[in-house]
């Protein structure tokens, strides 16, 4: 996680990258998640000589930083784990622990660039944990739901 304090046309704002995968972005924005989709990596040339370069410079996470819902993949599962595609936030969930569920039955919604994605379930069983709730924000891969 790295934390950057920048000014644009004198405005100030604090941006946390919280997760950083091969297409996307998850980014605290003055305290407002976002999820940034990546389109293209353009390759990135220094200034000409002459030409001030803008001062961005990182600073240490601040300790309200730290209390945020961890976004990272480690919480990843064994079979029977159902984890996110992609990074987002969890809008709502419909199941509860010890429901049967079947193969295909939505579990969760999970919101990404104001897209909402039905989470489903991968085999027929039995809902042992639920690990996240609504509102968190989650990233690739991170476990959601485990299943029995």
């Amino acid at each position: 996680m790295k934390e950057y304090k920048l000014k644009i046309n004198n405005n100030s704002y604090t941006v946390v990258i919280n997760d950083v995968t091969d297409d996307a972005v998850l980014a605290e924005v003055n305290g407002t998640q976002h999820v940034v989709h990546i389109d293209t990596i353009a390759s990135l040339s220094p200034l000409p000589t002459g030409e001030p370069a803008a001062a961005i410079s990182a600073v240490q996470p601040s300790a309200t930083s730290a209390a945020l819902p961890s976004t990272s993949p480690t919480t990843k599962a064994g079979s029977g784990s159902i984890v996110t595609p992609i990074p987002g936030q969890i809008i709502s969930i419909s199941v509860a622990l010890g429901e049967k569920v079947r193969t295909g039955q939505k579990l969760l919604v999970l919101e990404a660039m104001k897209l909402e994605n039905s989470i489903t379930a991968t085999m027929d069983g039995t809902i042992q944990e639920i690990l996240v709730s609504e509102g968190d924000v989650v990233g690739q891969g991170q476990a959601l739901i485990v299943i029995k």
